[in-house]
């Protein structure tokens, strides 16, 4: 073998060891971020329920004020007693927190706007990361490779918004005012 054929073929087997390299390097930093965005959204979901749990337990004490009016209290408390149920599946749960969320945002119940500000936050955050894991789940080198594994695929937790608020008004609980 001449000296132009070895330098010919240590240059083509640099080059597919460079190409080699950097798709390997590419997979490896796709999967560490699909499974950071995982981990986003497992965390996410974990402040949402937390959220969501302390708006039912805050709704509870509020209406256990003798102050309340008793039909109102038990109108909520019914709600509030179901979204808290520990049995029910996501459909469910979407369902019993967008019925609580209805109840409060109509009856005036001191106190509570801070904890549904804090819950439609805590769920906007946690969708925003689903959609995120769901868009790099969808990328061919994802579902090519199977960078995903054996991990489930988050999915969103839509319940219906219900804001007190009027058009014009903007502000929002824990928020300043300009002067």
């Amino acid at each position: 073998m001449s000296a132009w054929h070895l330098d010919t073929a240590l240059i083509v087997l640099g080059c597919v060891l460079i190409v080699t390299l950097a798709i390997g390097w590419r997979l490896s930093w796709l999967a560490t971020r699909l499974d950071r965005a995982h981990g986003r959204a497992e965390r996410t979901w974990a402040a949402l329920d937390a959220a969501l749990v302390r708006r039912s337990h805050r709704a509870m004490e509020i209406a256990a004020d003798p102050r309340i009016d008793p039909a109102t209290a038990l109108l909520v408390l019914d709600a509030a007693s179901q979204a808290l149920e520990e049995e029910l599946s996501q459909s469910e749960r979407e369902q019993a927190e967008s019925t609580l969320g209805h109840i409060l945002s109509v009856v005036e119940l001191p106190g509570i706007d801070l904890e549904q500000h804090r819950a439609a936050l805590a769920r906007r955050l946690h969708n925003d990361a689903v959609v995120t894991v769901q868009s790099l789940r969808r990328r061919r080198g994802v579902r090519l490779f199977r960078l995903a594994g054996h991990a489930g695929e988050p999915t969103a937790f839509e319940v219906a918004d219900f804001d007190r608020l009027g058009p014009g008004d903007r502000t929002r609980p824990g928020t300043v005012q300009p002067n």
